[in-house]
């Protein structure tokens, strides 16, 4: 459970990140193109791999960590706009709603994890919850819209890309330092994809200014152990792996609202009232069951 509990920290603290940095004009590109390299170098140096021992890591590892830390590197920039411009509370469902397709596709993989109608019925809870928690009305510009939008393409990439890390788990990530090793190959990817953005920058020495420096080493700081400690967690918390995925995720959201509204005085309705109520209970049920 300390692995869990870890992982949401860090995630809470990525979305943390990105909202206070807005407050400082850093452009969100910089400090997640260093943060890939920070989470690389973590994942190399808590590994403790060597440039001999890159050479043996098996192949269905480096196809698998270059297809989610592809992913990832899209879907961070749009989690980072996203919590810019609407807000920490509304990407909240943008990112984390997609816990459904590692739910149902561990249910599918694992062998110790089993469908029943009480994960269903925690799962349907753990949705509503989840939007009305978030849920704002919204007025027709084009602003809007594409805020609108975002929920719809941060649910199928990030959904894939959780996938994707849990068939990796249940095919050969299987301890601590194989989750150290494969998050490696994860962000080195994700940091390959940074070189060529970077080369596209026109202003490439702002990246270098010292608030960037420190955000994006804050980022890869809390990127490497989300991904880190969530593979730990799935390991650990071998029975019910498809709980341990709802439970993070309406984890996340629950807090990041409590902060949203505590420290970033953003308003809820009662409508969004009622579901962090049902939040409340589906996290409670949720342990339960774990």
């Amino acid at each position: 459970m300390l692995y869990l509990l870890l992982s949401i920290l860090s995630s809470l603290a990525i979305l943390i990140i990105f909202k206070v940095s807005g407050k400082y004009n850093i452009k969100v590109i910089h400090p997640i193109i260093i943060n890939y390299f920070v989470a690389s170098a973590l994942g190399y140096f808590n590994s403790g791999l060597s440039p001999q021992r890159l050479m043996t890591i098996p192949i269905n590892w480096i196809w698998s960590a270059a297809v989610i830390g592809s992913v990832y590197v899209f879907t961070f920039f749009l989690i980072g706009y996203s919590t810019r411009k609407a807000g920490m509370a509304l990407t909240t469902i943008a990112s984390k709603m997609s816990f459904v397709f590692p739910m149902f596709f561990s249910i599918l993989i694992d062998a110790n994890d089993n469908y029943s109608h009480t994960k269903l019925i925690l799962l349907i809870m753990a949705i509503i919850a989840v939007f009305l928690s978030v849920y704002k009305k919204r007025t027709k510009s084009t602003e809007s819209l594409l805020i609108i939008s975002l929920p719809l393409i941060l649910f199928v990439f990030m959904g894939l890309a959780d996938s994707f890390v849990k068939f990796a788990q249940n095919s050969f990530v299987k301890n601590e330092s194989h989750s150290s090793q494969f998050s490696f190959i994860i962000f080195t990817f994700a940091a390959i994809w940074g070189i060529v953005l970077i080369a596209l920058q026109k202003n490439k020495k702002e990246i270098l200014q010292p608030k960037v420096l420190i955000t994006g080493i804050l980022l890869g700081i809390c990127n490497f152990g989300s991904l880190y400690f969530l593979i730990n967690a799935l390991n650990d918390l071998t029975f019910n792996n498809s709980l341990v995925f709802a439970l993070n995720n309406m984890a996340i959201v629950l807090f990041s609202i409590i902060i949203a509204l505590s420290f970033f005085k953003e308003k809820v309705t009662k409508l969004n009232r009622v579901g962090i109520l049902l939040s409340i209970i589906t996290f409670v049920t949720i342990m339960v069951f774990i």
